[in-house]
């Protein structure tokens, strides 16, 4: 049976589109080659189509080098036609050497010092054949640096091209790139005129304008005139190139109020100096600068403005599109999970309202069991209080008898053990259902308190995700091209700066080329990205490898700590840990209540439990609550601890201090000695608990002690002492062990559990 294959139009589609994009993007190098080979500048031929052959690889560099050996053969003769095509094929020869020998760190820079050298040379040979001199040697020298110098900017298109960048998400470096490329093809395009009209400077009127009006925010002024300079140099007289700067400068200042008005300035500041030059090519300026207007007034205002807003604010527009659904979702969530918090609240009002077991209620159904069947129950009733004496004594804990009753209610109701037995099974079953009712109140109370810390949670990460880190587009475009120029082949860069300061450089490469110098690389990244960085933590992924590179702090923590349980006990009611994150320090300890093994236990699982929270990225509000919840659920027993936090800014030295029945804490500023006492309830007594908290500034030397209360048992003014004579010295853990001994000596080692925490500061 024959086999039919059935062909997709949308395959199709997307081959011809493919097969077209390739064609059009061959012809872009080749005209380009052409246009590049004659550019005009300093009185003299530059030969940039070597430049673009050395940025370019495969077809690109065969249709480039094309380009530039035609246009050398049709438009140069002479010095300038050997200047413009040994070189040419002398870089075509170094690129597939490269190539072959598979070199990829420094790359760019390789072929940029060929380029210089090549051209140097070669101009250097053409010049001593003919009439040389000084000046025509400096000349051929600054032809072959500005060469060599374009090899950057030709790189950094032909990477935009290659990857097909998005506009709207460039960075400053390859903005500058496509720019400076634009203004050396119209270099090279200079030299054509119809009747004394230059299309070049046309172009690079309209380019003027568009630089001017699109980078108004952002020093659209500059922009007008660093690219009228550029264009100044592509053959006009003197007034006329003084021209176009100061119609870039006019431009950039009035973009501001308008399209149109940019266009109306732009061409009137263009006319004045045609009339004042009075030649024809003055006329032929003034043309061209009114054409370009004219088109540039034509595009629609809307679309300029959103393209202008697109460049200027490119964060805006991917945080909305990656970040606001998922902000916007979590905040959703956040509610729903609220309203379950407030629906059990509700019924859990309702549960109660509808079963009052209170003592009116024993007596109806002790009546209801009794006195249902009596033939007395219509005329006998029993004396005031009567009952009330009963629900008194069972209220103690007692069981009553027919000898509790009154000696006149005995000899009137027949009935008098059987209600005694009643009362003595209905306030039992009372007293149960009681527990019972608590105890679902209180599980009640739990959830919704958990309901409301995991709606909390999310809140916090919808916040986060909406006003917290921020992604640095231009440092991920910046570290790329670093990470390129090092000869790795980079999958993805992500940059990104929290709230903190901190900044945290994640980049997935296939492989880390031989011999590359992660100290080094670390150095020019800190360069470009104008932070310090730390060498990158190494991590291996599916599909290659992943280096973070965090920002240095600037201060650092030096810590020591010693602690002594009650009595010499095998555990210790205290219990502490210190961590680090991207950006800052946290010291964390806990008192249990009471000492030996229980208190242990509660300690740690508090410590423990909110440390991990903080780690997770949980607010340390948030933290506490769910803390203390799962305190409260541990066991029916009740489980109480203390919790005291230190904050620690690793960028600037801020330090709050969070405090939850906690003892005071002490720390040293400007040499003067501080105690920090906040008044505040532990975890596992209430439902909900807050921090107390205390801020404030450590700088390098300060010091800041952290202690459980059995330290404190004899007063404070002795550590104050000791932390004076202290100062800040080399040996924290030293310290440390001395406040503990001398704090046993004055309270007893049987006194209490005791725990001391020294943090120093140190400026990096």
């Amino acid at each position: 049976m024959e086999k039919t294959s059935v062909v997709r139009s949308e395959d199709i589609a997307d081959k011809l589109w493919e097969k077209g994009t390739r064609i059009l993007t061959c012809t872009l190098y080749f005209v380009s080659g052409f246009v590049l080979s004659g550019a005009g500048l300093f009185s003299m031929k530059t030969p940039l189509s070597v430049s673009l052959a050395a940025a370019c690889t495969g077809y690109e560099l065969f249709f480039a080098a094309a380009g530039g050996l035609l246009g050398g053969f049709l438009r140069l003769s002479g010095g300038d036609l050997i200047n413009a095509t040994v070189p040419l094929i002398g870089i075509t020869a170094v690129i597939f050497a490269i190539e072959k020998m598979d070199i990829r760190k420094k790359k760019r820079t390789v072929l940029s010092v060929s380029v210089f050298a090549l051209c140097a040379a070669c101009g250097t040979a053409v010049m001593f054949s003919q009439s040389p001199s000084a000046s025509d040697f400096i000349l051929v020298l600054c032809s072959a640096l500005i060469c060599a110098g374009c090899v950057t900017f030709y790189s950094g298109t032909v990477d935009c091209i290659a990857k097909k960048r998005n506009i709207y998400m460039l960075d400053n470096h390859s903005l500058v790139c496509i720019v400076a490329s634009l203004c050396s093809l119209l270099l090279g395009a200079s030299e054509i005129s119809i009747l004394g009209f230059r299309p070049a400077r046309f172009l690079g009127a309209f380019v003027i304008l568009l630089a001017s009006y699109l980078f108004s925010r952002s020093g659209g002024s500059v922009a007008g005139i660093a690219i009228g300079g550029c264009i100044a140099v592509s053959g006009t007289s003197v007034a006329l190139s003084i021209c176009y700067g100061i119609c870039g400068l006019l431009a950039g200042v009035f973009s501001k109020f308008g399209q149109l008005a940019c266009a109306l300035v732009f061409s009137v500041a263009a006319g004045i100096a045609a009339l004042l030059d009075g030649s024809a090519e003055g006329t032929a300026v003034f043309a061209e600068t009114a054409l370009a207007a004219m088109v540039f007034i034509c595009i629609p205002s809307s679309r300029l403005s959103r393209v202008r807003s697109n460049i200027l604010n490119p964060k805006v527009r991917r945080i909305e599109s990656e970040f606001c659904s998922a902000g916007e979702r979590l905040l959703e969530a956040s509610k729903a999970i609220g309203s379950v918090s407030e629906c059990v609240t509700s019924v859990s009002k309702g549960i109660d309202a509808l079963s009052p077991a209170n003592d009116i209620m024993v007596i109806m159904r002790v009546r209801e069991r009794v006195c249902a069947d009596c033939p007395l129950k219509d005329t006998l009733c029993p004396e005031e209080g009567e009952f009330s004496h009963i629900l008194e004594k069972l209220s103690e804990g007692e069981s009553v008898s027919a000898q509790d009753f009154s000696v006149n209610f005995n000899a009137k109701c027949p009935s008098v053990p059987r209600l005694a037995d009643s009362f003595n099974r209905v306030y039992a079953n009372r007293n149960a259902v009681n527990a019972l009712q608590a105890n679902s109140a209180r599980n009640r109370e739990l959830a919704c308190g958990q309901f409301d810390w995991t709606a909390m949670l999310l809140r916090e990460l919808s916040e986060e995700l909406g006003n917290g880190a921020q992604i640095l587009f231009g440092k991920e475009k910046s570290a790329a091209r670093v990470l390129s120029e090092y000869g790795f082949d980079v999958v993805s860069v992500s940059c990104v700066q929290p709230v903190s300061g901190a900044l945290r450089l994640r980049c997935v490469v296939r492989e880390i080329p031989a011999a590359t110098s992660l100290s080094q690389l670390t150095g020019t990244l800190s360069t470009e990205l104008e932070a310090q960085l730390i060498p990158p933590k190494i991590r291996e992924i599916k599909g290659g490898k992943e280096l973070l590179f965090l920002r240095k702090e600037l201060f650092r923590i030096r810590l020591g700590s010693a602690a002594a349980s009650c009595g010499n006990q095998k555990l210790c009611g205290d219990y502490f840990e210190c961590f680090q994150t991207e950006s800052k320090a946290y010291i964390i300890l806990s008192d249990g209540m009471g000492t030996g093994g229980r208190a242990a236990i509660d300690s740690a699982m508090t410590v423990e439990l909110f440390s991990r929270l903080i780690r997770a990225g949980v607010s340390l509000d948030t933290a506490l609550n769910i803390t203390n919840s799962a305190l409260s659920v541990k066991s029916e027993d009740e489980s109480i601890s203390t919790l005291d936090v230190a904050e620690i800014d690793l960028f600037d030295g801020s330090t709050v201090i969070f405090k939850a029945g906690a003892a005071p804490s002490f720390y040293t500023a400007s040499g003067r000695i501080r105690e920090i006492e906040i008044p505040s309830t532990p975890l596992g007594i209430l439902p909900k608990v807050k921090f107390n908290r205390y801020s404030l500034k450590l700088r390098g030397g300060d010091t800041l002690v952290m202690v459980s209360d059995g330290i404190l048992g004899c007063g404070s003014i002795w550590l104050k002492d000791e932390l004076k004579t202290f100062g800040g010295g080399p040996d924290a853990t030293e310290f440390s062990e001395n406040v503990l001994e001398c704090a046993q000596r004055r309270c007893g080692r049987k006194f209490d559990d005791m725990t001391v925490i020294t943090a120093v500061c140190e400026e990096i």
